[in-house]
């Protein structure tokens, strides 16, 4: 902690921060909220206050102090130069800073009251050495990852939490999306009542035939109730629905045990992880469960999958996926590695 203050104090002041953008000071009371609301530690909350106190005067210093939802992959990536070759800190250092925006800009990629789709500071890598683990980390898992963790769910009989990760994944839906999905009629076809998403649009989240089956093993092991929510806490009596989307934030967190196990390394999932993973896995071709007339795995255009995500630019669409450059130019001229 020590280290800590040392490093806040040779960049923040009173005076700077007077001058620091306030809508920048508004995404950040709102993201520490958040955390508060999801119960983090005072110790945690501070942290990050004081982190991105140092990267919001960095802003204002040497970035025409923006809104740092308009900051780019080239802005983030002179910020992690900044820190770690002006300033002289340590790998470890500004790679906490650099965790610290991905948290926050993660918040607001899956806050329905902020118009941001792609959080640039993931796109820059940390610094090697000691790099912190963020939201970055382990930003896709694969199709038969994806199948395993279900399995295993299924097995163990968490019916609630084996619905909300396939419906998560099938869907792509945002964490508030998928909190507003009802029980009734999704044994009828494969789409859920309409639900609001990012800038107002509305639409049905969409889910394959298995995941309906795990719906309706989910459905009756829950039993009649008056609930429409297809998320409870609770059960018998005491069942009631669940009020917050932060909570499906923490049951997909708490799949990452499972992943891990799969994966045979540690590994943390987001619910953007999903979005993510699942855009990944259309572009791909890798879900086996959409096959052609001829049984051919399915492979979506760039264009099928910005419809499928409801994203209104395909650029957007684009900087969900991995960048496969590489590869396509290794295919070209037959380049093996």
């Amino acid at each position: 902690m020590a280290k800590r203050g040392r490093v806040y104090n040779k960049f923040y002041t009173d005076e700077l921060w007077e001058q620091v953008n306030k809508e920048n000071k508004r995404i950040l009371e709102d993201f520490l909220s958040e955390y508060k609301q999801r119960k983090k530690s005072k110790g945690t909350i501070n942290g990050y206050r004081s982190d991105l106190k140092i990267i919001l005067i960095y802003i204002l210093k040497e970035l025409d102090n923006r809104c740092i939802l308009e900051l780019n992959k080239k802005d983030f990536r002179n910020l992690s130069l900044y820190f770690s070759d002006d300033c002289q800190m340590s790998a470890a250092r500004v790679n906490r800073l650099k965790s610290a925006v991905n948290s926050m800009l993660t918040f607001c990629e899956e806050d329905d009251d902020y118009d941001y789709e792609i959080n640039y500071a993931k796109k820059v890598a940390g610094l090697p050495k000691e790099r912190v683990r963020d939201n970055e980390d382990d930003f896709f898992f694969t199709f038969d990852e994806f199948i395993k963790v279900r399995d295993i769910l299924v097995e163990k009989e968490k019916w609630q939490l084996a619905v909300l990760w396939s419906i998560g994944f099938d869907s792509a839906g945002r964490k508030n999306e998928l909190f507003q999905i009802q029980k009734h009629g999704l044994l009828n076809g494969n789409k859920t009542n309409v639900v609001v998403g990012k800038r107002g649009k509305k639409f049905p989240l969409v889910y394959l035939d298995d995941t309906k089956e795990i719906i309706r093993k989910y459905l009756e092991w829950r039993g009649d109730d008056d609930i429409d929510s297809l998320w409870i806490k609770g059960q018998g009596n005491h069942k009631e629905a669940v009020n917050d989307p932060n909570i499906l934030y923490d049951r997909i967190v708490s799949i990452s045990k499972i992943l891990s196990e799969v994966r045979g390394e540690e590994c943390n999932i987001f619910p953007h992880s999903m979005r993510h993973a699942r855009l990944e896995c259309l572009a791909q071709g890798t879900d086996t469960r959409l096959v052609d007339e001829n049984g051919n795995i399915r492979k979506y255009s760039l264009e099928q999958i910005q419809i499928f995500a409801h994203h209104s630019d395909v650029s957007t669409t684009q900087g969900y996926l991995k960048d496969h450059s590489e590869d396509t130019i290794n295919e070209m001229f037959g380049i093996t590695e």
